[in-house]
C-alpha cells in the first residue's frame, strides 16, 4: 500500500516587515502555518539548518506547541 501525501511548504516564520508586507506579518505567517499544523491528519516535518542551535528553532518550539507527544 502506498499513501497519498501531499507536500505543503509553509513560508519561514518571519519577524520584520520587509518592503511593502503588511506591519502584521509576523501574526499573519504564524496563523497561517498553526492553521496547516492543527490539522489531526497533518504530518509536520519541521526543517532546522544543520549549522545553527537546535534549541533556537521556531519550527520546533511550533511543532512541539501543536503536537507535544512528538
Amino acid at each position: 500500500h502506498v499513501l497519498n501525501l501531499t507536500l505543503i511548504d509553509l513560508p519561514g516564520l518571519t519577524r520584520v516587515p520587509v518592503g511593502d508586507q503588511p506591519l502584521d506579518i509576523e501574526r499573519k505567517v504564524h496563523d497561517l502555518i498553526v492553521e496547516y499544523i492543527t490539522s489531526m491528519s497533518c504530518l509536520i516535518l519541521a526543517v532546522h539548518p544543520a549549522n545553527a542551535v537546535i534549541s533556537t528553532s521556531d519550527a520546533l518550539k511550533l511543532a512541539k506547541e501543536v503536537a507535544p507527544a512528538g
